[in-house]
C-alpha cells in the first residue's frame, strides 16, 4: 500500500490574497506548463549541478549524473547556467555520458530562452547523433532562430531519411521557411503516417490552405496509438478549430486530449473566436472521461475475464484501456470492486496510469468503500500522478456528496494546475452548491474563470454535465 498522505483542509473558501494563479507559474493558462515536471530533484542546488556538469567524465560517480545536471539546471535561469549548458552543448566528446548530456543541454537552453546559444545549437545540426540533431532542430524553433540563417541546413535535413523529419517539418513551419513547401508536398506521399500528418499540418501553416486538414481527423482513429497522439499535435499546429470535438473523443489519454482542446481553445481566444457553449462541454466531457464519450478503435471477439481486464488498465494504449474500463462496468459491481482494490493494493497505487483509471472506476461503481483511497489521490502531489487529482475530485463528489464540499472547495482554491481547479468546480456543481468560490471568478486561467462564471450564472444544477450512464 502507498505511504500515508496527510490531508490539509483550509476552510470553505479561497483565502484573501491567495487566488490560484498568483505567484504560480503552473496557472498561467498555457496548454501544458513546461515547468510542471522540471524540478524533480528539489534537494539538488545550482552549485552542485554546475560542478557535476563540469566534472571530468572519469570522476562521475554515475554515468547519468551529467545528464541529470543538464536537466536540473533549467531551474536556475542565470548567466552561470547558460554558460555551463552552452559549454556542454559544444562539447562533442563521443562518450555516451556526454552524448546524452549534450542533447539535454540543448533542450535546457531552449527552455531557458537562451538565444545567445543559437550559434552553438545550430552547429549541432551537422552532428552524426540523430537525437542531438532532433533536439537542436526543435530548439531552433523554440528560440525563434532567424529563418534566413537556418533555412539551408533545415531544408537539407527535411530530405535526409536518417533524421526525425517530423520535427524538421514542424520547425520549418514554425519559422515560416517558405522554401519548405515543395519538400513538404513530397512528404505527404510518404508511407509513414507520422510524416504525412506533420507535413500536412506544416503546409497548412505555411500556405494558409486548410483543405488537407479534414484528412487529419481520420488519423485520430489510427490503429497505432503513437499516430493518434501525434496527430493531435498536428491539429494544434495547424489551428484546426473544426477538429475540437474529434480531439475530445479521440481514444488516447485525457492528457493528450486536454492538451489539444486547450491549445485550440487558447488560439481561438486570441482571435476572439472562443465560445463558452462549445468549449466548456468539451472540457467537461474529457474530465468526466466516460468511455461512452470516447470513440473506441478496438473490440473483443469474446468477453475477457476480470483478471485480464484489470491488467489492461496498466497498458499505455488508452484505446485498449477504455475498452477494458467499459467492459469492467458490465460485470457485477461487487466483483469488479474487489478485483480493483486487490490490484490497487498490489501495484496500482504506484502505477500512475492504472491509478488514474482505478480512481475513475471507483466513481463509476458508486460504492463508498474506497473513499480513503480517493481522498489520498486528491491530496497526492507526486507530479506523475497529477491527472489522478481531478479524477479524484469528481469521484469524491460521486461517492461522498454529503461531505465532499469542503475538500472540493480546498482543491478549487489550492489547485496548482488548472485542470484540478476546473474539475473541483465540476464536482461542486454536481453537489448542487449555490456558487463557485468567489476568487475563481477572477482566476488567472481564463477557462477556469469561464467555468466559474457559468456556474455562478446558471446556479446549482445537480450534475447537469454528468455524461450519459455506461451501458449495463
Amino acid at each position: 500500500m502507498p505511504p500515508p498522505v496527510f490531508w490539509r483542509a483550509s476552510g470553505h473558501g479561497c483565502a484573501a490574497g491567495s487566488r490560484p494563479g498568483e505567484n504560480d507559474p503552473t496557472s498561467a493558462g498555457a496548454t501544458v506548463d513546461p515547468n510542471r515536471f522540471q524540478n524533480l530533484f528539489p534537494g539538488l542546488g545550482q552549485a552542485e549541478a554546475l560542478a557535476t556538469l563540469r566534472k571530468p567524465l572519469e570522476e562521475l560517480e554515475d554515468v547519468s549524473d551529467r545528464y541529470l545536471a543538464a536537466a536540473h539546471l533549467v531551474n536556475f535561469p542565470d548567466e552561470q547556467t547558460v554558460a555551463a549548458l552552452t559549454a556542454c552543448a559544444a562539447d562533442d566528446h563521443q562518450a555516451q555520458a556526454q552524448r546524452i548530456a549534450r542533447r539535454k543541454a540543448v533542450e535546457s537552453l531552449a527552455r531557458l530562452g537562451a538565444r545567445q546559444a543559437l550559434p552553438v545549437i545550430q552547429a549541432c545540426l551537422s552532428s552524426e547523433d540523430a537525437y542531438l540533431v532532433e533536439n537542436a532542430v526543435w530548439a531552433l524553433a523554440e528560440l525563434q532562430a532567424q529563418p534566413q540563417v537556418v533555412a539551408e541546413p533545415l531544408l537539407q535535413l527535411l530530405q535526409d531519411e536518417r533524421q526525425n523529419r517530423r520535427v524538421v517539418a514542424q520547425t520549418v513551419a514554425r519559422l515560416g521557411i517558405e522554401g519548405a513547401v515543395a519538400p513538404l508536398e513530397a512528404l505527404r506521399q510518404a508511407e509513414d503516417p507520422l510524416l504525412v500528418t506533420a507535413a500536412t499540418a506544416a503546409l497548412a501553416r505555411l500556405t494558409g490552405n486548410k483543405e488537407g486538414l479534414a484528412d487529419l481527423e481520420s488519423y485520430l482513429l489510427h490503429p497505432d496509438v503513437t499516430v493518434r497522439r501525434a496527430v493531435i499535435q498536428d491539429l494544434m499546429d495547424a489551428r484546426a478549430f473544426g477538429a475540437l470535438a474529434a480531439v475530445a473523443a479521440a481514444p488516447v489519454s485525457p492528457v493528450f486530449r486536454l492538451r489539444g482542446v486547450r491549445a485550440l481553445a487558447d488560439q481561438q481566444r486570441q482571435r476572439g473566436l472562443a465560445r463558452a457553449d462549445v468549449l466548456l462541454p468539451l472540457v467537461d466531457r474529457i474530465l468526466w472521461d466516460d468511455p461512452a464519450a470516447v470513440t473506441l478503435v478496438h473490440r473483443y471477439d469474446a468477453t475477457p475475464g476480470l483478471d485480464f481486464l484489470v491488467q489492461e488498465l496498466y497498458g499505455t494504449d488508452f484505446g485498449r484501456v477504455y475498452l477494458a474500463v467499459a467492459t469492467l462496468m458490465t460485470f457485477p459491481k461487487a466483483d469488479t470492486l474487489a478485483a480493483l482494490t486487490r490490484s490497487f493494493a498490489d501495484r496500482g497505487w504506484n502505477d500512475y496510469g492504472a491509478h488514474y483509471h482505478m480512481i475513475k472506476l471507483f466513481g463509476w461503481l458508486g460504492d463508498p468503500q474506497p473513499l480513503p483511497l480517493v481522498r489520498e489521490a486528491l491530496a497526492n502531489r507526486r507530479p506523475q500522478f497529477q491527472k489522478s487529482r481531478p479524477a479524484a475530485a469528481l469521484t469524491l463528489a460521486r461517492l461522498d456528496p454529503q461531505n465532499a464540499g469542503a475538500a472540493l472547495q480546498d482543491a478549487a482554491c489550492e489547485g496548482s494546475f488548472w485542470e484540478l481547479r476546473y474539475a473541483a468546480l465540476m464536482g461542486l456543481e454536481k453537489l448542487g452548491l449555490p456558487a463557485a468560490p468567489t476568487a475563481l471568478l477572477g482566476d488567472s486561467d481564463w477557462l477556469v474563470a469561464l467555468r466559474a462564471e457559468a456556474m455562478a450564472t446558471d446556479g446549482p444544477t445537480h450534475g447537469r454535465n454528468d455524461p450519459p450512464p455506461l451501458p449495463r
